[in-house]
């Protein structure tokens, strides 16, 4: 066998192995973080970094099937013209999308160079595997970037154009606090800005397929059918990313979020978050800002939320502030509940309930629909485990519980439990 067949076969191993789904998963998450940690504007973009996710996995399918052929021709996946369109519909600099494929390349060569070193013995086969997978996944990564940069110019050209990139941009602006004139913001926007605005965050779940039809067009007709629940005179939209779309509903009057909920015209897949309603670019933009919180929050529990109101969960925001604390609260607030098990967490539920119902058991049996003598049975039984009666610290007992339901009980160490 020639030296270049065994550079090959080592190489062709090395893919099939990385190919593989945990190995894959692993991979995924290094370049990941290494991405985040060098180019901010991933780090502090949530929509933005689930596009990468994607595009980083299938362009790392593709990319480690072509190292063990011949070709030089280079075909970028859908995923990663995605994340290309989503950098310039931001209006991000060309940079952006430079800087996450160099990391992204330092971050393979990282791993193969780890990999050779580790299962190599033969010290004049790994620097030649080295030059191969160097040259190979330089030359794919070279391409790619070229190839996309035409992707980003054509979105950049496409909605610099029209109306939607004026939109997208001065949304943007907002965000930053750098249009101070409510009336030329509404103008360029087309949008009242000084009615009651309510921010919508509209996403497809990451397990739902890619839809066969216009994604961002089926989200922007979900935020349609939720802004007629609720009467809105008007709806702005821009999209997020190639599975997100960010809206803002204006109405005359401060709506009640409390009549919102997703019908059977919105499609399964799709999750909403909501900010309150605010007043002016003021309003807009912290009603966006607290849908975001939303949104973050709700992916802890994507298999109970569909729908999440900001106001729900606010207190779970603040708490995040101090995570650590937070923790902690917890883990001694609920000393003697804090098991994954069954039994723990229906005495959680059902203490939760009683406590919202202002320690009703008529009322919290109700609520979770069993007997009021269930519910004070239950009560009883919480007490004897926590050791003392729910009457004092009700205030601390109830943030962690909220915070327990949201991200599961916290054990002795502070660590969050499934």
């Amino acid at each position: 066998m020639s030296a270049d067949d065994i550079v090959f076969a080592w190489l062709r191993d090395f893919a099939a192995e990385a190919l593989m789904p945990e190995t894959l998963d692993s991979l995924v998450v290094r370049f990941a973080a290494a991405i985040e940690a060098e180019v901010p504007e991933v780090s502090a973009d949530r929509e933005l970094r689930r596009d990468l996710g994607v595009s980083t996995r299938e362009q790392g399918r593709a990319l480690l099937v072509w190292l063990t052929g011949d070709s030089l021709e280079v075909a970028p996946p859908p995923a990663a013209h995605d994340l290309a369109r989503t950098i310039a519909r931001r209006g991000m600099h060309l940079r952006v999308l430079m800087q996450i494929y160099r990391v992204g390349q330092k971050a393979l060569l990282k791993f193969a160079a780890e990999t050779a070193s580790e299962r190599i013995t033969d010290p004049v086969l790994e620097p030649k595997v080295l030059i191969r997978l160097l040259e190979r996944a330089s030359h794919w990564l070279n391409v790619s970037l070229e190839v996309l940069a035409d992707t980003y110019g054509q979105e950049r050209e496409r909605g610099l154009s029209g109306a939607f990139a004026r939109r997208a941009e001065t949304v943007q602006a907002i965000m930053r606090g750098e249009i101070a004139d409510v009336g030329t913001a509404s103008n360029r926007l087309d949008y009242p800005l000084l009615r009651h605005n309510t921010a919508l965050v509209l996403w497809f779940e990451d397990s739902q397929p890619e839809p066969a039809e216009d994604g961002i067009g089926i989200l922007d007709s979900a935020a349609r059918s939720l802004a007629a629940t609720i009467g809105a005179r008007q709806l702005l939209t821009v999209p997020s990313g190639s599975r997100g779309l960010w809206a803002w509903m204006s109405a005359d009057h401060e709506p009640d979020l409390t009549a919102l909920a997703i019908g059977d015209d919105v499609p399964t897949g799709i999750r909403v978050a909501i900010g309150n309603p605010g007043v002016g670019m003021h309003g807009f933009r912290q009603s966006h800002t607290e849908a975001i919180a939303a949104q973050h929050i709700s992916e802890f529990r994507p298999d109970r939320f569909l729908l999440m109101r900001y106001a729900d969960i606010e207190i779970l925001h603040l708490l995040e502030g101090n995570a650590d604390a937070a923790r902690a609260l917890v883990s001694r607030e609920l000393r003697g509940l804090d098991g994954s098990d069954a039994s723990s967490a229906m005495l959680r539920r059902t203490l939760r309930s009683y406590l919202a119902a202002n320690r009703s058991p008529d009322a919290a049996a109700r609520a979770l629909g069993v007997h009021k003598n269930t519910v004070r049975y239950r009560i009883q039984r919480a007490e004897e485990l926590l050791g003392r009666p729910i009457g004092p610290n009700r205030l601390k007992l109830e943030l962690a519980l909220e915070y327990a339901d949201a991200y599961g009980p916290v054990d002795m160490n502070g660590l969050v439990g499934a």
